[in-house]
């Protein structure tokens, strides 16, 4: 198989948040540094006196992560950002908010031209949200998603 470009350059992609789980899906609009997906798995292993490898390794955890900086600081996308933020109507409140369980979707090009899906079905925003106030600089909402185990798998990536 000849080395090419095409096949390890994806492309752009969408950030899909849909919240409250079950509703319409909004679009996160423009973003900074793209959208990261990050899979990490923390694992033991299993180790007896007589051997010097592990005889077997257990999953402890697994995490599956969708990692975004958000250009346009919409208070929707605010609001996603803030695990307990409470949207209404043009004021987010914080303190006193419930964690927020929504479905986030990236939605890019694959190597070879098709469609790949990355799906947290169930994810909450977890980790601290800041955002500059400076002449000239571009309002970033960071924010990093974490999903949940609900119904189905925590993540599933689709290429179509």
């Amino acid at each position: 198989m000849a080395n090419t470009k095409s096949r390890v350059l994806a492309g752009v992609a969408d950030v899909l948040i849909t919240y409250p789980v079950g509703g319409v899906a909004v679009d996160a609009g423009y973003t900074v540094d793209g959208v990261i997906w990050e899979g990490a798995t923390e694992t033991f292993d299993v180790m007896v006196e007589e051997e010097t490898l592990p005889i077997e390794r257990i999953i402890l955890t697994e995490t599956a992560a969708i990692i975004v900086n958000m250009a346009e600081a919409s208070l929707f996308n605010i609001d996603k950002a803030i695990p307990g933020g409470l949207l209404a109507a043009a004021t987010i409140s914080i303190g006193g908010g419930a964690i927020k369980e929504m479905t986030v979707e990236i939605v890019g090009t694959t190597p070879t031209g098709g469609t790949r899906t990355i799906t947290l079905a169930l994810c909450t925003a977890v980790g601290t949200v800041s955002t500059p106030y400076q002449k000239g600089a571009i309002q970033v909402v960071p924010v990093r998603f974490e999903a949940l185990k609900g119904a189905g798998a925590g993540c599933t990536i689709v290429d179509t």
